[in-house]
């Protein structure tokens, strides 16, 4: 497969995204299908249910997720938001590529990535905005660096 980019004048900060192949097949549909399900909407608001009630939060707020026992603790921007549940459940409700899994118990928003810093036996510290922080292991890093472009 090639991919390539041509910068070009399009409306309104559209993207127009061609397909190009011999012949319609498999793996042309399978891209149009990766293509069109980013297009699904994604929810900008997530509600969750806590020991107040049922409290709503704003995807683009939220900076990291982590596990503690049977827990999700979601640290938003103006408030930490303790709900029951499972991180892979959580993150099919998300739905949004800028959360990344940096460890068995934590995601990480990489729009409130500050820095990563080194670690011991090649794992990293993510700083995050809010002077919050988390360890990204080892088996994560390449995965979060890939994402960030590195």
């Amino acid at each position: 497969m090639k991919i390539d980019f041509v910068e070009k004048e399009i409306p309104n900060g559209e993207v127009e995204v061609t397909v190009a192949a011999a012949e319609r097949n498999q793996q042309v549909a399978k891209v149009i299908a990766a293509l069109t399900s980013l297009e699904e909407s994604r929810p900008e608001v997530l509600s969750l249910k806590t020991e107040e009630g049922i409290q709503l939060v704003k995807i683009k707020d939220i900076i990291y997720i982590d596990v503690s026992e049977t827990n999700l603790l979601i640290y938003s921007q103006n408030e930490l938001l303790v709900t029951k549940g499972r991180l892979v459940k959580f993150m099919e409700r998300l739905k949004n590529p800028d959360f990344v899994q940096v460890s068995k118990h934590a995601v990480v928003n990489i729009n409130h990535l500050a820095r990563l810093e080194n670690s011991f036996s090649g794992s990293m510290l993510a700083k995050m905005s809010r002077g919050n922080q988390t360890m990204v292991s080892r088996r994560y890093v390449k995965k979060l660096t890939d994402r960030l472009g590195l």
